[in-house]
């Protein structure tokens, strides 16, 4: 019986340390399979746009892998003042090819995590802080103030470190794909990492 593929993630806020396994663990139960998710390392962003100390951390990450299949996933948000493509901000953090053992994959959340919550509103309706009224914004990747756009469909205050987790079980794969660029990396980075990739 062949091992299942593990995923070490570097992470920015607390709240996605948990949120992480959940969303990981939603797109291999996609597959039909599981993911095992080693402890997530938390590095904050400015500490990621450090070569020396997202390379501390991706070493840490890496001796988790090793010898498996798998690799590691950078996310973090892409709320940066300076750099507003998500696609440049990862090219800046991703590692040059072939300088660690495992591979590894970076995914920017654009502009927040939040906003892929948003994308996936209806099911998140589920949840008791959830209004049941709450509805996808038509392009939820176009305001960068997803956590308060979040808020104003809830029923009480968002707190990363109480809600992401339970909002990232609830998340709806299909349609928060068709509506965030950036989930569709997300479910990509994971489903490459962990050799699901059609």
């Amino acid at each position: 019986m062949s091992q299942a593929p593990i995923l070490a993630p570097i992470v920015e806020g607390h709240g996605e340390v948990t949120a992480v396994r959940q969303l990981i663990g939603l797109i291999g139960e996609k597959h039909g399979v599981w993911i095992e998710v080693a402890q997530p390392f938390r590095l904050d962003s400015g500490k990621m746009r450090k070569p020396e100390e997202l390379g501390k951390a991706i070493r840490l990450q890496e001796a988790r892998v090793r010898a498996r299949k798998g690799g590691v996933l950078i996310l973090r948000d892409g709320d940066d003042s300076d750099i507003r493509c998500p696609v440049r901000l990862a090219s800046l953090i991703a590692p040059d090819a072939g300088v660690f053992a495992v591979p590894v994959e970076v995914v920017i959340a654009y502009h927040e995590y939040e906003a892929w919550f948003l994308a996936s509103m209806e099911t998140l309706r589920e949840h008791p802080s959830v209004r049941d009224d709450a509805t996808t914004p038509s392009d939820p990747e176009k305001t960068r103030s997803a956590k308060s756009q979040l808020e104003s469909m809830m029923n009480e205050s968002y707190r990363e470190t109480l809600h992401q987790a339970k909002f990232s079980s609830l998340i709806d794969l299909a349609a928060a794909s068709e509506k965030s660029r950036s989930f569709r990396r997300m479910v990509h980075a994971v489903e490459k990492l962990s050799g699901l990739a059609p």
